[in-house]
């Protein structure tokens, strides 16, 4: 992909002109990002009571995972855990075109944050990411999690 950048000091009628013969997930996130559509997931402190804590808008790139536990459902960043109010069902439609698939019942993970895939006994697979943490994928989801890797390859 080819990126031209133009500085016209007297250009009064500024644009962005994209051409593309697909529409891979790349392009899907400049167009929402130029039309301020990219979604964000708010959050608040895991740490924190939710009636008293301070509300967050957290960037999906900067999420490693997102784990349902006990009916509630935490995001993993660099900066900490957080709390959201979302279901993980609608975070999996929200976020499919940004890197993130289903992995377990229970978890969602950021391919783009993802340091190494190490293969387990029983077919298992774990995903490390930077911060050190794994999150195992589960067997009955490794097939679809290796077709969107290759989906999102090819598309990127």
């Amino acid at each position: 992909m080819k990126l031209n950048l133009f500085e016209d000091k007297n250009n009064t009628d500024e644009h962005v002109d994209v051409y593309y013969n697909n529409m891979r997930p790349f392009i899907r996130q400049l167009v929402d990002t130029f039309n301020s559509e990219r979604p964000s997931l708010s959050g608040r402190p895991a740490d924190e009571d939710l009636d008293d804590g301070e509300e967050i808008m957290l960037d999906p790139k900067e999420i490693y995972y997102l784990d349902h536990i006990d009916r509630k459902l935490f995001a993993y960043t660099k900066d900490g855990v957080f709390r959201l109010m979302n279901t993980l069902t609608a975070c999996e439609e929200m976020l499919w075109n940004y890197g993130f698939v289903r992995v377990s019942k229970s978890n969602l993970i950021n391919i783009y944050k993802i340091k190494q895939l190490k293969p387990d006994v029983n077919m298992k697979v774990y995903a490390s990411f930077d911060n050190g943490e794994r999150i195992c994928i589960n067997r009955s989801y490794k097939k679809s999690f290796n077709e969107y890797l290759q989906k999102m390859r090819r598309m990127s």
